[in-house]
């Protein structure tokens, strides 16, 4: 099964990510690319996602990305978690096809359609999703509401 040019192709982790995302990153073009899916959810926040398993969209922009490559161990071990928490609130399990220029793709039977209310991001969410992460502390900053 296809899915629609509208769709989003981006790592579990990555949910988390847009939630507290204010305009920093890793490079002008990242911040772009973040900036223009955060708008898109905005705009339309039933838009399909479809979580891969590996670089997606947003990290060709990263400087951990070689040749379509995550270098770094730990965006995987917080797209496991993540998926790990989709799996439990969903009662699903998500199984991996090889159908995408993006990497392996989770399969095409589940689709998210924006980010679901457990996935709202919060200190708990952080601690379980995001160990270790450069970022945590600009997130943590965010959701208390002193980032902007």
């Amino acid at each position: 099964m296809k899915t629609s040019l509208s769709t989003l192709h981006l790592r579990p982790h990555h949910l988390l990510c847009l939630q507290t995302f204010i305009g920093h990153g890793y490079s002008e073009e990242f911040v772009q690319e973040m900036t223009s899916v955060k708008r898109q959810l905005a705009l339309n926040p039933g838009t399909p996602v479809q979580l891969v398993d590996g670089a997606d969209m947003l990290c060709r922009h990263c400087p951990n990305c070689a040749d379509g490559r995550c270098t770094s161990e730990k965006p995987a071990l917080f797209d496991r978690l993540m998926a790990d928490k989709i799996e439990k609130s969903e009662k699903i399990s998500l199984s991996r096809t090889c159908e995408s220029n993006h990497g392996d793709v989770f399969s095409d039977s589940f689709m998210l359609h924006g980010i679901p209310e457990y996935l709202t991001l919060s200190h708990d969410l952080l601690e379980e999703c995001c160990p270790g992460c450069e970022w945590k502390e600009l997130c943590g900053r965010v959701i208390d509401g002193n980032e902007k």
